[in-house]
């Protein structure tokens, strides 16, 4: 696949996963468009890529959840409650050009309203229950990679482990929550690749999630997670979405993270463009900090 190269923003001023990465990847920076995607193993072209993430953000296929949330995407949210603004986030600019965008941007920033969130019960690295509901009072990021760590896992548990490090004392008002996306693999384990190839296994306040088919399944689709599994077993992808909740259990916002995927199926980023997402999920979950 080709890479593309900055361009003007979309009617709502977003930028586009690959304008985010081509601004502040090093040279070493994507070359393709699995940015919002997660494809594995599994041979994807760019149009599919666009018309999925596009199905989900715009038509809800994940789920009616979904659908209420980004029904209106691009344009002020459909709920008659005023959304909780998040104080600006550091602005940025591109070593090798002038141009200056928020880190809320980059990410890929936007506020959902004060729906609640759906609440789940799954259980941890660790075999213990592990409820939404429970964690009230404090700011929940919710994240969602495979079990195997075969997908944007190395890329997005990295930046989830620099940004609680940014963090600092704040961390403990913040929990950091990764959902499984395997249903090949849905035992739990705190030996997980999803914990330990990105250096989270040893930060017991990181959660990682995991159920039977059925209930994770029904996350899935509450929060607009389609996972997709091929003719073989290893063949699975999802669309990737990170979510800020508050602590009173309302869905603030989400972010759209991205990575560049190799020949050989893995996803990587530059340290620099890690770093840069790992600083806005830090400053926006912060900003959710009662």
């Amino acid at each position: 696949m080709t890479s593309m190269n900055p361009g003007p923003t979309n009617e709502s001023g977003e930028l586009s996963d690959e304008q985010r990465a081509a601004i502040f990847s090093a040279a070493n920076a994507p070359k393709d468009r699995g940015a919002a995607f997660r494809t594995g193993r599994v041979p994807v072209s760019s149009k599919f890529v666009m018309w999925a993430v596009a199905a989900i953000l715009f038509l809800g296929l994940g789920g009616e959840v979904a659908q209420h949330f980004f029904g209106a995407y691009g344009k002020a949210p459909r709920v008659s409650a005023p959304t909780s603004p998040v104080r600006n986030l550091t602005t940025t600019t591109n070593p090798s050009a002038p141009t200056l965008i928020s880190l809320e941007t980059y990410i890929g920033l936007k506020f959902i309203g004060t729906a609640q969130a759906p609440v789940f019960t799954l259980k941890t690295q660790s075999n213990k229950k592990w409820s939404l509901a429970s964690q009230r009072g404090k700011v929940v990021v919710l994240a969602f990679y495979n079990s195997i760590c075969n997908d944007i896992c190395p890329v997005l548990g990295s930046e989830i482990r620099e940004a609680r490090h940014e963090l600092g004392p704040a961390s403990s008002k913040i929990v950091f929550v990764i959902v499984n996306t395997d249903p090949n693999q849905t035992s739990v384990s705190g030996e997980r690749r999803a914990l330990i190839v990105p250096g989270l296994s040893k930060i017991p306040s990181v959660k990682f999630l995991t159920g039977s088919v059925a209930k994770l399944d029904a996350v899935w689709t509450a929060y607009g997670i389609r996972v997709y599994v091929g003719a073989k077993a290893n063949e699975v992808s999802h669309n990737n979405a990170l979510y800020f909740i508050g602590p009173n259990g309302n869905l603030e916002a989400y972010a759209k993270p991205f990575a560049a995927e190799g020949k050989s199926g893995t996803f990587t980023l530059d340290a620099s463009s890690i770093h840069l997402y790992a600083q806005g999920i830090a400053e926006t979950a912060d900003s959710l900090v009662k």
